[in-house]
């Protein structure tokens, strides 16, 4: 059976009210949870076409929900799934059943860039569980010092992994940020000459693709929303983020099965990465003047990059 992640948002209710955040202000102040009925019943649905690999839950904020609903969450789940849940928080609401043994903690951390940076700085230095970092390529953070970024985190020894996230203009903003600006952050990071204490993923990621071994496609990854559908991110017709939602895991199906067929020009079909490239899922590309959402301005410098410490070893 054909494996796959699951992201289950319960609420889109937060604490945070970040301005690149892709969740409206109307959004995150609505504390609708989503039915724990529906959740059994659509993780049932999933589990008769597919294994679940992973679960993410996120939202809004997972440490702003109440404890009997959180456990209750966890319950469901279980029925279902026996691996490690991980959890993505802003971790400024240390929730005691994130230190638990079934969770993994995720923390988006964009340091100045989002509310409450020095509490939630003070919370990963405390940690006593290892943790992932995720830092959104905002506007304002692709213009920070990335050494100095590197220090800060490498001052944590509870973080184990940091991973830049891309920023997507969505339907709550619209920031200017270009897929070459990224790009160039990442290089930033892979260049900077402050040693990392903690695994680089993008690094990783893109080893993977130019190996072949990553998928472009959205066929292994589904969202469940608080709305108790299933969903998947799209694009409006003035090329903005939105979670479509779905019915049932046949729509889904049949969503990512035309997935290549809507979502993908023919400057996608004939790249080299075409299906193994670093997209999180498919955007119409009509030029290469600001590279693309599978970055492949990034794969060709880090390909050339690998061939010349190649040639100066040889």
């Amino acid at each position: 059976m054909k494996k796959i992640t699951v992201s289950i948002n319960p609420s889109y209710f937060c604490n945070f009210r970040c301005r690149f955040c892709y969740l409206t202000p109307e959004q995150l102040g609505d504390q609708k949870r989503i039915d724990l009925r529906d959740l059994d019943r659509l993780l049932e649905e999933i589990t008769k076409h597919r294994e679940i690999d992973w679960i993410d839950l996120y939202g809004g904020e997972i440490g702003a929900l109440k404890k009997n609903f959180f456990y209750g969450m966890k319950d469901v789940i279980r029925r279902w799934y026996g691996g490690t849940i991980n959890i993505i928080t802003n971790f400024s609401m240390l929730h005691k059943g994130f230190f638990e043994k079934d969770f993994y903690l995720s923390v988006s951390y964009d340091f100045e860039a989002r509310e409450k940076s020095d509490k939630v700085y003070q919370n990963m230095l405390r940690s006593e569980v290892p943790i992932a970092v995720l830092v959104l390529a905002s506007q304002d953070v692709i213009n920070k010092n990335v050494d100095e970024m590197i220090t800060m985190l490498n001052a944590c020894s509870s973080i184990e992994s940091v991973e830049i996230k891309p920023y997507s203009t969505n339907q709550a903003n619209q920031q200017r940020v270009t897929h070459r600006d990224f790009e160039v952050f990442v290089r930033k990071w892979i260049d900077s000459n402050v040693p990392k204490k903690f695994d680089f993923i993008n690094e990783g990621k893109i080893i993977e693709s130019l190996n072949g071994e990553y998928n472009a496609f959205s066929n292994d990854h589904i969202y469940i929303t608080p709305n108790s559908k299933f969903g998947v991110l799209e694009f409006d017709k003035n090329d903005n983020e939105y979670f479509k939602e779905l019915d049932t895991f046949e729509d889904y199906i049949t969503w990512a099965d035309n997935e290549p067929i809507h979502n993908v020009s023919e400057i996608c079909r004939k790249c080299i990465y075409y299906g193994k490239c670093l997209t999180e899922h498919y955007r119409y590309v009509t030029d290469l003047t600001h590279s693309c959402n599978g970055y492949k301005g990034l794969l060709d410098w880090y390909d050339e990059r690998l061939e010349n410490k190649t040639r100066i070893i040889s």
